[in-house]
């Protein structure tokens, strides 16, 4: 039975998130997969003709997100506008914190892997997000 109890308890913490995996793992070109809301799909993308590029500052205490549109030729499309967000530790729980002279968000990252991203906002809406791959056309 300890043994087993112990097994348990090892395999609980080695679960636990490390904020600077999830900061490193926020940082690259990621596409909305779906929306949700207390439980409930509010909207899925089968193509999204935007992506969301992040990027982390050196001090990994901040960052930059932009939308981006992707072009056939391999390049983006780029608004002039960017998100600045603070990164906030609190428990082991990462938040990305963006703030301008009207409003302040608060994201939580509840996921951040090579694999996945998965964003709620304050409003309780879920984004769930996988790595950006350009269309492959053939020639």
């Amino acid at each position: 039975m300890k043994p087993l109890l112990l097994f348990i308890v090892l395999g609980l913490m080695s679960c636990q998130s490390n904020p600077s995996e999830i900061i490193r793992n926020i940082e690259g070109y990621w596409e909305i997969e779906q929306v949700k809301k207390n439980g409930d799909v509010v909207k899925s993308f089968k193509i999204n003709p935007n992506i969301d590029h992040f990027t982390i500052n050196n001090n990994r205490t901040s960052g930059q997100r932009k939308k981006l549109t992707p072009r056939f030729d391999g390049n983006f499309e780029t608004s002039q506008d960017v998100l600045h967000f603070k990164i906030e530790i609190l428990e082991n729980d990462v938040f990305l914190i963006y703030s301008n002279a009207i409003l302040t968000l608060k994201e939580r990252v509840e996921l951040a892997t090579e694999k996945q991203l998965i964003l709620t906002n304050s409003e309780g809406f879920k984004y769930t997000y996988k790595p950006y791959e350009p269309l492959q056309l053939n020639e």
